[in-house]
């Protein structure tokens, strides 16, 4: 397969993963969960399982670090335009009770 073709497909698969992270997990615990999940490491090697052909490629050192690098990069990104999640206080509701005097004496 064309390096190029794999470089698509790496860099789908990472896009993909990013649509639905943990946000609760740090970036390091994300790339090993995305390394685990998508580039299968037998005997120190990465393979990447195309779906089309259902045949697993080796991968070389070269596009295994070219996508850590990009995964860091996207997840980085992805943090940053997270909205930032505020805590409000909760204001006491204070004389919520609607008084019927005053129109009781309005005759």
């Amino acid at each position: 397969m064309d390096v190029q073709k794999l470089w698509l497909k790496i860099s789908g698969s990472i896009t993909f993963y990013l649509k639905y992270y943990d946000k609760e997990l740090s970036n390091e615990e994300l790339l090993k969960d995305y390394l685990e999940y998508t580039l299968n490491e037998e005997d120190g090697k990465y393979q990447y399982l195309d779906k089309q052909t259902f045949e697993y490629i080796d991968l070389d050192d070269e596009i295994v670090d070219k996508a850590k690098k990009a995964f860091m990069e996207r997840l980085e990104k992805r943090r940053l335009k997270e909205p930032k999640e505020e805590v409000k206080e909760v204001a006491p509701i204070k004389n919520n009770v609607i008084s019927f005097s005053k129109y009781k004496n309005k005759k």
